[in-house]
């Protein structure tokens, strides 16, 4: 028996996208953060689009005053996890196409270099399992998959409110993180026929 979170026939998903999805094929999404990044594993066969999997890694918050030391603490913490998490994932799944949410260079300098720490360092250890591994800024993936809230007026958690919406309708889920929808519109961009 299969171990997933959801199969759903693939022409519902096309449907609802509006976008023809690639067939046979193996997509991670990862959602970067400073503290916690969400990945997907969405597979498409023939006839259906399967969510495999959701992944967390997370590190501890740090306080606004926080000395290089906590912070390259945090960048080997996740380091670790990332690998870890990588090595399970390649014993199960060639990759064919692996998505990362690019740095978003709206925040503080310490959030911005915290997302790129996280950003490369999970470009660099998923590249190794994949044939293509391309960082995507969120608004561009959102565009890919047809989910037009991006360019409206919404911000912050009315956004995300949206995106868990759209993601759930979609696919017929029922997930509330914000984070796994990110990574599960990364992941479906890597299935997106051009």
């Amino acid at each position: 028996m299969e171990n997933y979170i959801k199969k759903i026939g693939l022409n519902k998903v096309e449907s609802f996208l509006n976008i023809k999805i690639k067939k046979n094929t193996i997509s991670i999404g990862a959602d970067t953060a400073c503290y916690h990044t969400s990945f997907a594993i969405i597979r498409t066969t023939d006839d259906y689009l399967i969510l495999e999997s959701l992944e967390k890694i997370e590190v501890p918050k740090l306080r606004k005053v926080s000395t290089i030391k906590q912070v390259l603490d945090n960048v080997d913490l996740f380091t670790e996890q990332l690998d870890t998490l990588k090595n399970k994932l390649s014993k199960k799944y060639k990759f064919d196409y692996v998505k990362i949410e690019d740095c978003f260079y709206q925040f503080s300098v310490k959030t911005t270099k915290l997302l790129a720490y996280n950003g490369i360092l999970t470009y660099d250890r998923l590249k190794r399992i994949s044939d293509n591994a391309l960082l995507i800024m969120p608004r561009s993936a959102r565009a890919i998959v047809n989910f037009k809230a991006s360019n409206t007026k919404l911000k912050g958690n009315q956004l995300k409110k949206k995106i868990i919406d759209y993601v759930n309708k979609a696919l017929d889920l029922e997930i509330k993180n914000d984070d796994e929808a990110d990574s599960i519109i990364l992941a479906l961009v890597g299935l997106v026929k051009w």
